[in-house]
């Protein structure tokens, strides 16, 4: 049983008669009366009683009619919601990124695109790069933002960012220059968790330095790692953006070393963006490049 046989049953039960709902499908009358002995061959029933010129449904065809009106209605709805779909009446889309930048970064672009796509409903996950790379391995996540190089995914570059050493204003590293990372051996270090790239940059600049960091405390969220920093628990290596009205702390540069991370908005190679992805990714290009600035 294919759709367009349902679609000349109704039309034709509607109109009592077969010139009639030819006329309204825009086909010739012998054909629309084959597709209908067609439908009746196929389910092995007769669906019209012919008499006269006029035709009356059967039991078979009364009882066949609200399922078919029910399926067209169904294929009529989706057809639709597809449509509103793709000129993004409706739509939902899922982003994740690390912290900083989920705080600092993605608030006033998220809800401008808001404003710009009122029906479109977002979703944020936060988490280090390698947990927001498997989310979107596993499909959790549209886009995701994320400390670059990447591989297996695609990438749009966004921005490079400083790293610095976050201590509190009255810390010695605080006034003291140059700073190079032989000056951090003897001070606590406050880690991000384990799969977070900052965690990672922390480890790499002690032991490039010839030393292995004293962690006085291990697994921390940005949001933690600052108070902890701010409180003197230890110094921590963060992106100078995380420091952005936070007045409990300055951002110390390293002298001898590369402090610093690209970050790129990625997708799954594999799968397609939904019209609501694709409008977000755009809009975040648009927003978060330095040339949008």
């Amino acid at each position: 049983m294919e759709l367009h046989h349902l679609r000349y049953f109704e039309a034709v039960a509607r109109h009592g008669h077969v010139t009639q709902a030819a006329r309204e499908l825009h086909i010739a009358q012998p054909s629309l009366s084959k597709q209908i002995q067609v439908l009746e061959a196929e389910l092995g029933v007769a669906l019209f009683n012919r008499v006269g010129r006029r035709i009356e449904l059967t039991d078979a065809g009364e009882l066949l009619l609200p399922y078919a009106r029910r399926i067209l209605r169904v294929v009529a709805d989706a057809r639709e919601a597809l449509h509103e779909r793709a000129n993004l009446e409706h739509g939902r889309v899922s982003i994740g990124a690390p912290p900083t930048v989920g705080t600092h970064l993605l608030p006033q672009a998220l809800a401008d695109f808001n404003q710009r796509y009122r029906n479109i409903e977002l979703e944020l996950h936060e988490a280090g790069g390698s947990s927001l790379v498997q989310l979107l391995a596993e499909g959790a996540v549209d886009l995701a933002v994320v400390p670059l190089p990447v591989a297996g995914v695609e990438v749009a570059e966004l921005f490079t960012e400083e790293l610095v050493v976050a201590v509190r204003p009255e810390h010695p590293l605080a006034s003291q220059m140059p700073v190079v990372a032989r000056d951090l051996e003897a001070e606590g270090f406050v880690l991000f968790p384990v799969g977070y790239e900052l965690r990672d940059r922390t480890l790499q600049l002690c032991r490039n330095a010839g030393f292995e960091p004293r962690i006085v405390l291990d697994g921390a969220e940005m949001d933690t790692v600052l108070r902890l920093a701010a409180v003197g628990l230890g110094i921590a290596v963060v992106p100078r953006l995380a420091l952005e009205g936070v007045e409990a702390l300055v951002g110390v540069s390293i002298q001898d070393a590369r402090l610093n991370r690209t970050l790129g908005l990625i997708w799954h190679p594999e799968r397609h963006l939904s019209p609501a992805a694709t409008a977000l990714h755009g809009f975040l290009l648009e927003r978060l490049r330095p040339s949008a600035a």
